[in-house]
């Protein structure tokens, strides 16, 4: 089920905006539900939830203390966003699977850690979080199945994570795929879009800022920049910094720009990301998805592992986002499953081909099927029978009860058997004596 989360423009300047869904009712059937809300008062959530999540991540709190925290975060935001109305996914019945798709001036809002029956959205398996885009991207058609690995850490701070974490990747990634590589001294404006534009992935390990990614000491490619290239080769892209998935009122994030741009699936992280952490999840990732190409099942199984460890490592989890609503399918699966499909049918028409014998026509007795009305028929002739049966039975009369039955099962040269019948029952129905009914049949009947 998607839930569109609409930008809307008010009067005095602030965004507001407008919850769409739709929902199944008993008494209407299908039908779209809205709450509105507003910007204001999520501008403040938003900067308030900025401060919860530089607290966590340097006092790191229990657990316990974190998980109550969070919870409390989260009815807050769903109160803000749909005041009285109760969530559908909060429904113990609902089953169906998630999507969010967010305007990016609300992009940057935790939405993952908006409750389920279940749990919250970012344990959900099923969730889909996308972006709501007013034009589609022209089709670039340079693909190869390479990847671009780009390492720039630009602060010093940075360059023990980001050289390891390149380190790392690079045989995982090297073995699989064409592997290009743009390191920091070599990273322009030029150069990453002309090599970006030329593969399917692409993995960026270092520091980045809201507004883009830094090039040198002062230069940015900004992510407005970024939003006007075509992009649509790049199949899957994963940020791995601080802010990658961060949008604000005056410009879009980087994962937003290259949706914008065309790539298919974007990952990011809302808010900033301990550098150690985020050396392990990329390596993880690309491992993960290299051996199973289910980008959903690799940011997963991510989640579920952060999610047992530490405030810090749940924190980071909800700010771990995949931007998607593409289902994917694993193709090698598929076409196994075909195959074997494909492969029974084949030997059972050869095999039952084998065994057949020839079938002689004249033997064959053509039956014709029972319809409803031939089975009363006979139901009814059955009950005549027996009640017309009965009756003969109860004659008094031997010779008149012996002649009778004889009627019934003794050929006629000119009343069928059902004509017979229909001769004892008119002569039955009538209120004479056993004599005239006598005297009757016998004249009737030629007995």
């Amino acid at each position: 089920m998607k839930l569109r989360i609409i930008a809307k423009y008010s009067i005095d300047g602030v965004t507001d905006g407008e919850c769409i869904w739709e929902e199944k009712q008993d008494q209407f059937g299908t039908v779209e539900k809205t709450t509105k809300f507003s910007g204001e008062v999520l501008v403040e959530f938003q900067k308030d939830w900025s401060l919860f999540v530089e607290r966590i991540l340097s006092q790191n709190p229990s657990r316990e203390e974190f998980l109550e925290k969070l919870g409390k975060k989260s009815d807050s935001l769903e109160q803000i966003v749909f005041g009285n109305s109760n969530p559908f996914w909060r429904s113990p019945g609902f089953r169906g699977s998630i999507q969010i798709l967010v305007d990016p001036e609300f992009s940057s809002l935790p939405w993952e850690i908006l409750r389920t029956h279940r749990g919250f959205l970012f344990q959900d398996s099923e969730f889909r979080r996308g972006i709501r885009i007013t034009f589609i991207q022209k089709e670039n058609l340079q693909r190869t199945n390479g990847i671009l690995l780009v390492c720039n850490p630009v602060k010093t701070n940075l360059i023990s994570s980001v050289t390891e974490e390149c380190k790392s990747l690079y045989p995982i990634l090297e073995t699989k795929l064409p592997l290009r590589i743009l390191k920091e001294n070599n990273l322009t404006r030029v150069r990453f879009i002309e090599e970006t534009n030329s593969v399917k992935y692409l993995h960026y390990a270092g520091h980045t800022e809201k507004k883009g990614i830094p090039l040198g000491e002062k230069d940015f490619l900004n992510t407005n920049d970024l939003a006007v290239h075509s992009f649509s080769n790049l199949n899957l892209v994963f940020i791995n910094s601080c802010y990658s998935s961060f949008d604000s009122y005056e410009q879009s994030g980087l994962t937003t720009s290259f949706l914008k741009a065309g790539a298919k699936e974007v990952i990011g992280f809302l808010f900033p990301v301990e550098s150690s952490l985020a050396k392990e999840i990329g390596i993880k990732f690309w491992k993960y998805f290299l051996s199973s190409k289910n980008s959903h099942k690799s940011i997963t199984k991510i989640r579920k592992s952060l999610y047992k460890g530490s405030a810090k490592e749940i924190i980071t989890a909800i700010s771990l986002v995949h931007f998607s609503t593409q289902k994917q399918t694993n193709i090698y699966k598929r076409i196994i499953g075909i195959t074997v499909v494909l492969l029974f049918l084949f030997f059972f028409i050869v095999f039952s081909d084998n065994r057949k014998e020839p079938i002689k026509v004249e033997n064959l007795d053509t039956l014709e099927p029972t319809t409803v009305a031939e089975r009363k028929t006979k139901e009814q002739v059955v009950l005549q029978k027996d009640v017309l049966l009965n009756r003969i039975s109860q004659l008094k009369n031997p010779e008149f009860r012996k002649m009778a039955f004889s009627f019934l099962k003794t050929k006629h040269e000119f009343l069928d058997d059902s004509q017979k019948r229909e001769l004892l029952e008119t002569i039955f129905s009538k209120e004479n004596s056993e004599e005239k009914m006598y005297y009757e049949f016998k004249t009737r009947s030629g007995f």
